[in-house]
């Protein structure tokens, strides 16, 4: 992929039982402000599902670092795609608590999912009253 093209990394983990998902979102945040990464990092308990997007080099340096991460096990690529522009671009990292997501927060989210293609859709879907119900 040439450097400048867009990457889009989507991959689903597990927490481990200790995580403090505001702290990593704090790191990722400045990590990814740094690297010109976009995303969303959404939580079910445990269940992570995250998509990274940004310049394709930095998209797969960041990958690399989450798969070895011991905050996370059972990570398995979801997605790797280029993109043409991306989906979450106003977003330096945004935190979806499926457990919290305010209507505002499913609305954001189910617009931007309605894009992908619909095995990548079924990755965030959490069943009734998920980010994706209706999308």
């Amino acid at each position: 992929m040439p450097a400048d093209r867009l990457r889009q990394i989507t991959y689903s983990s597990r927490a481990a039982d200790d995580v403090d998902a505001d702290a990593i979102l704090q790191v990722s945040r400045h990590n990814n402000a740094l690297d010109g990464i976009t995303g969303i990092l959404v939580i079910e308990g445990q269940a992570i599902t995250q998509v990274l997007e940004g310049p394709g080099e930095s998209v797969a340096a960041a990958f690399i670092r989450i798969a070895r991460d011991p905050r996370h096990s059972e990570v398995t690529l979801l997605s790797d795609r280029e993109i043409e522009e991306r989906d979450f671009g106003y977003w330096s990292m945004e935190l979806a608590d499926r457990l919290r997501l305010e209507p505002e927060q499913r609305r954001r989210l189910a617009r931007r999912l309605a894009e992908l293609p619909e095995a990548l859709r079924r990755s965030f879907d959490f069943g009734p009253g998920s980010a994706t119900a209706g999308v």
